[in-house]
This record gives structure tokens, sequence and C-alpha cells, in this order.
């Protein structure tokens, strides 16, 4: 009779098996996105867009819910000064409801439209069934669109339509994380899904000095874009967190992050 000899595994074994799995590596952890799912026989058929030639696109993804992502992308917007935010979600999920100082009206197409400054925020005046039929954002004669997504990162990379396509394309995503065990997890999980070499990530709430629970939270992908200076950390705003986005300026502390991000992806297009 033949002893079977269990194979011996160290405990570094067991926590690199246990931080590919919640970053969603499993065993190639370098696997391409996956391809756009095909719309259903009955869905919606999906709708395409293309930025004016001139255009810069930052792409604002939420890596976990309620990180701060319409934050973000409204820091990137203000810090840019001549730009336009280009909220994707459905009118109930809106977070820049109460952002505008003035309201200018719905476009045909049903993009309510108002201004902040010199910023344009748009934000659907209706309830969008799926990615897929996210209608196009309006022509805009602005330099900047900062495109803001709220929707899980794996459904987002697998769409049909311009989301998805510019989940798949574009050159700069910047995906916003809480600094929680969890949220970091989920941001080492989707830096995976996008590539590491176009995202930038925010991570909000960030203490100055990172806590011993929280260091070894961090994966070896938010590690590097540590490392390379493409992490910005986004200390908490009491304010914010109890009241959202409203006419009120937005933290100083906040638009000194995300102008660093904006700042390293400058000249970024599609």
């Amino acid at each position: 009779m033949t002893a079977t000899v269990a194979p011996v595994v160290s405990v570094e074994d067991l926590r690199r098996a246990y931080r590919a799995a919640a970053a969603g590596e499993f065993r190639n952890p370098h696997r391409a996105p996956p391809l756009p799912a095909e719309p259903a026989a009955n869905g919606p058929t999906p709708v395409d867009w293309s930025p004016a030639v001139g255009e810069r696109v930052v792409l604002v993804v939420s890596a976990c819910g309620g990180a701060g992502a319409s934050t973000v992308a409204l820091g990137l917007a203000t810090a840019g000064g001549d730009a336009r935010v280009v909220e994707c979600c459905t009118v109930a999920a809106s977070g820049l409801a109460g952002a505008s100082t003035a309201e200018m009206g719905i476009t045909p197409d049903g993009w309510v439209r108002g201004t902040r400054d010199t910023v344009l925020i748009e934000r659907r005046s209706d309830r969008v069934p799926s990615l897929a039929a996210m209608p196009a954002p309006s022509a805009s004669t602005r330099p900047l669109a900062v495109i803001d997504c709220a929707a899980d990162a794996d459904l987002l990379v697998a769409s049909p339509g311009w989301l998805g396509d510019l989940a798949r394309t574009n050159s700069c995503v910047v995906l916003v994380s809480r600094a929680s065990g969890p949220g970091l997890r989920r941001l080492e999980a989707a830096v995976g899904l996008f590539g590491a070499g176009r995202v930038r990530g925010v991570v909000v709430g960030a203490p100055k000095r990172w806590p011993r629970q929280l260091e070894h939270q961090l994966g070896p992908q938010v590690r590097q874009l540590r490392a390379d200076s493409r992490l910005a950390l986004v200390p908490l705003d009491s304010r914010l967190a109890v009241e959202g986005i409203t006419t009120d300026p937005l933290p100083a502390s906040l638009l000194a992050a995300v102008s660093s991000v904006l700042e390293s992806v400058e000249g970024t297009s599609r």
C-alpha cells in the first residue's frame, strides 16, 4: 500500500492565496478584462459615444459602495476649471442633485444641466434600466469631461455600449475606495480588472498614517500605485459624510488631493 504524502503549505502560501482570491486573481492574476456581454435580443440597443476632438476624458469609478466617487469626480472637474461632470446613474441614485448653484433645464435627450462656478454638471432626469441603455453625453466644447460611474466594476467592464467601451479603452481610470479592509480589497481587485498601467487610486477617509491593520490589507497592486505616486489619500470630512454634496465649497484637502491626480494625467485623452 502506497502512502499518500500531503503537500506542505506554508502560512505565507495561504496568505498569498487568500489575497489573490480577495483580489479576484485566482490562478491567473494577469487575466484579460472580460469581453463585453452580448445584448439581449429584446434589450436596449447599446449606445455609442465619442468625445469631441481635443476633449480629455477621465473616467471615475467607485470600487465599493458609498466610496465618494461623485465627490471625487466633482473635485476633479473643479480642479480642471473649464470642465464638465457627466453623472452616469439612474435619477434616484444621483449624488450630484444638490451640487449645482444654477439650473439650466433638461436637454431633449434627458440630461439635467446645471452649473457650479466654471463646472457644468450633467445628470439624468429619468430611470435608466442598464449601463448599456445609458444615453450618450451631450455635445460639449469644454476641454475636460469627467465621467462619473458608480456601477460595479465587473459589470461595467463587461457592459456593451459607450460606458463599457470607455471602461475598457480609456487611458485614465480613477478608482475610488474607502479606507477600510473591505474597501482596500475591492480596490486591489478593481486595479487588476482595469489594468494598473492606466489606473489612479483615491482612498477616501484615509488617516495621515496607515494603521497597522490597514497596512496589512494593502495588496501588491495598490502598494505599487502608492510607490508610483498614483494613490491619493483624501481625509474624512464630517460635513460631507453627513450632508453629502451641497452648494457649499468642496473641502480644500479634497481639492488638493484630486489636483495631484489631475496633474498626473495632464494630456490624457481617449
